[in-house]
């Protein structure tokens, strides 16, 4: 509740300047990621929006990378339950709570990836050089071109299935019976609003997709991700679209 201590807080930590309020916050730093607030009948949010957009940020981020410094104001926001940063650098880190040693170890850590660079140092033993340590070897010019015959050799062509839904018979969308509704975000930006019959199976999002964009007509190889939290689509590849529950859905198109 606003007029709550915790309400308050929350208010002046992140500058809330209007009614209805909605916001995304990284739980392991306390940077405001995304916020949306202030929206009207005239100008609503509706729930299709929320979705895209949730599904857009969802893409984007994830817990299995470092959480990163916020790139605009609330980045000097200081994570709920967690102690002034001055206050934590004053005190012995044996006295400090977990939560402390927690945002001590993110800052320190994000603080090593910024600089870069350290890791790579190469100790000279010797820096003195030959005349025969200047002509190029025969054999070292032999190892290169057999390096760049096995990489020739071993760029992947189009799999099997990327082969079948190239191939694979679209149609045109149905205009009448039972019909899902999908909304399918190309890797540029671009969307498409396209209608399958309900009982399609799903593998026909895919060849609609392969059939739509010049990368994937040349073999490049995606993902279809849909609802939220994201889930890829391929394991129901063979499912009908209604029946995954895809009717009305927004579906993202991820490069592999």
């Amino acid at each position: 509740m606003s007029n709550s201590s915790e309400g308050q807080t929350y208010i002046q930590r992140y500058k809330v300047q209007g009614y209805p309020h909605l916001a995304i916050i990284d739980p392991r730093t306390g940077s405001l990621l995304w916020r949306k607030e202030g929206w009207t009948q005239v100008n609503p949010l509706t729930a299709e929006q929320f979705i895209e957009i949730s599904t857009d940020f969802s893409s984007n981020h994830s817990f299995d990378k470092m959480p990163m410094a916020a790139r605009n104001a609330y980045s000097s926001a200081i994570p709920m339950g967690a102690s002034n940063d001055s206050d934590s650098k004053k005190r012995p880190i044996h006295e400090l709570t977990e939560e402390e040693q927690l945002q001590a170890a993110i800052r320190a850590s994000m603080a090593e990836s910024a600089e870069g660079g350290d890791d790579d140092e190469v100790e000279v033993i010797d820096g003195s050089t030959t005349e025969d340590d200047k002509k190029p070897s025969a054999v070292d010019d032999s190892a290169k071109a057999k390096e760049e015959e096995v990489e020739e050799e071993e760029e992947p062509g189009p799999s099997a299935f990327e082969q079948e839904i190239l191939t694979m018979e679209v149609g045109d969308e149905p205009t009448a019976g039972d019909v899902a509704r999908v909304q399918i975000k190309m890797p540029d930006g671009k969307r498409l609003v396209r209608k399958f019959a309900g009982d399609s199976p799903v593998k026909l999002i895919y060849a609609f997709v392969a059939q739509s964009n010049d990368d994937a007509k040349g073999g490049k190889a995606f993902e279809l991700k849909a609802k939220f939290p994201p889930v890829d689509l391929f394991a129901n590849i063979h499912d009908g679209i209604k029946s995954c529950g895809l009717n009305g859905e927004a579906i993202n198109v991820i490069w592999k």
